[in-house]
């Protein structure tokens, strides 16, 4: 019988038969930790041969192991992203790995078959597509901080990396908002209503700093992805949920298990969306009046998918401790890191969020 023809997006019917290495066990754990992964975040996460890795992924994809796309365009295609839409990886890296397999692992993966993103990528589904480019927000983020941990050698440690059904199902009560038109511009006003809001990080995650005296040492953080598509009336409620959910009556304890929750950390599209989106965390209705609140922390993509200075990939592949830098920008325009152990301004680096991205330039 021949060998199928090999094609870039319909899978063979027969794969070429071979054993499970360790480095296609290492793919698949990557994989399933990120829920939506790269072919060139899997490169650096697994290490080892570049060339070699891309052949394993193609081999695995070959036998059904892990689901693949691109997204289309007039003349070619984006890279490989990755996921698993089988319970056969499970089963593997519980035989080899140990792995504890979760329920949420198994939802997880049954709804990624149902959905069929490959399919929807390829047929150019819109409602698809938007989950697709808002899961890979979150997929970057975690790459840059797991990476950044790694080049920090041991002085930082992503302690926990947490996102979708681990971090949902959680709401909270807060007062009613309503909006009125004055002579063209919006005003909210809190009534006497309450009404129940999801709060729901896109993912949570924590780190160590080896340096801080002892009791010290974990700092947690909540991450929002915004692709730039919720409406500000919907933004509001967003961070008027985490205000009152975080600092007002410290449901996060109970919640998430984690105390405090250092910033909720916002990327966002550009500048202009940024600067509307620190406004409003800074609106008396999230924050009460004349009070100053360091909890949302803003950056913008651009300072991670630019492309790196002289070479052809995005910055974040290229620099991914670029994370640990002072690019968040609080609504007082002061820039801070990940690092920082308390909401002054960095003598050395404040400035507005234009300031951050020509740091980078």
């Amino acid at each position: 019988m021949a060998t199928p023809k090999f094609s870039r997006f319909i899978r063979p019917e027969a794969a070429r038969p071979g054993p499970i290495t360790d480095r296609d066990l290492d793919i698949l754990d990557a994989v399933l930790r990120y829920r939506f992964c790269s072919a060139a975040q899997i490169v650096g996460l697994v290490g080892g041969n570049e060339d070699v890795t891309h052949r394993r992924l193609r081999r695995l994809w070959e036998r059904g192991l892990v689901t693949r796309w691109a997204f289309p365009g007039f003349r070619t295609h984006s890279e490989f992203y990755y996921y698993l839409d089988s319970r056969e990886p499970l089963d593997l890296l519980a035989e080899r790995r140990h792995l504890e397999i979760h329920p949420q692992m198994h939802e997880e993966i049954r709804s990624h078959r149902e959905k069929d993103y490959a399919g929807a990528a390829f047929r150019g589904q819109h409602m698809q597509l938007g989950f697709l480019n808002h899961s890979l927000m979150i997929s970057r983020m975690h790459f840059m901080v797991e990476m950044a941990c790694k080049k920090s050698g041991g002085a930082i440690l992503l302690k926990a990396w947490r996102q979708g059904g681990q971090v949902a199902g959680h709401k909270v009560d807060i007062p009613k908002v309503r909006a009125t038109k004055q002579g063209g511009e919006l005003f909210w006003q809190e009534v006497d209503e309450t009404e129940r809001l999801p709060v729901e990080p896109d993912a949570l995650f924590t780190l160590r700093f080896k340096d801080r005296p002892e009791g010290h040492e974990l700092v947690h953080f909540c991450y929002e992805a915004d692709r730039g598509s919720m409406v500000i009336t919907d933004m509001l409620k967003k961070f008027r949920g985490y205000y009152h959910f975080i600092k007002k009556q410290q449901k996060h304890r109970e919640a998430f298990g984690v105390h405090p929750i250092r910033a909720v950390l916002v990327e966002t599209t550009d500048e202009a969306r940024g600067k509307k989106l620190m406004e409003l965390a800074s609106h008396p209705l999230v924050c009460g009046k004349a009070t100053r609140s360091g909890l949302f922390w803003f950056t913008v993509s651009q300072l991670f998918t630019d492309p790196a200075q002289g070479s052809s990939q995005p910055e974040y592949l290229d620099r991914p401790d670029l994370v640990l830098d002072p690019i968040w920008a609080l609504p007082d325009r002061s820039l801070h890191r990940l690092g920082d152990s308390e909401n002054s301004a960095l003598s050395a680096s404040s400035g507005s969020p234009e300031a951050a991205v020509e740091k980078q330039s």
